[in-house]
């Protein structure tokens, strides 16, 4: 078979691959498309993640410090002083 005789084959099987070639050039510009939105949530939700950390951090030294205030209280010679009569409060308020 000669060349001219195989061109109409050829120039439909260069047809598909064109057309097979755009369809993926198309999938990838989707996927791309898609890649970039996903990073942004993840960039997101990184800045997020490390805002929620430092707002944590912030509040275990709070808690600390009022544990430490707590602590200190509860040592004090009033406070071991006036434990009958806290105890005695609770019970009667069961009552």
């Amino acid at each position: 078979m000669s060349i001219r005789e195989q061109q109409p084959e050829i120039e439909q099987e260069n047809e598909t691959t064109f057309a097979a070639t755009d369809s993926a050039l198309r999938q990838l510009d989707v996927a791309k498309g898609r890649e970039k939105r996903l990073t942004e949530q993840v960039d997101k939700l990184e800045r997020r993640l490390l805002d929620k950390e430092s707002e944590l951090t912030s509040l275990q030294r709070e808690l600390r410090a009022r544990s430490e205030i707590v602590d200190e209280i509860q040592r004090t010679l009033s406070w071991r002083v006036t434990k009958p009569l806290r105890a005695a409060r609770r019970l009667f308020s069961r009552s």
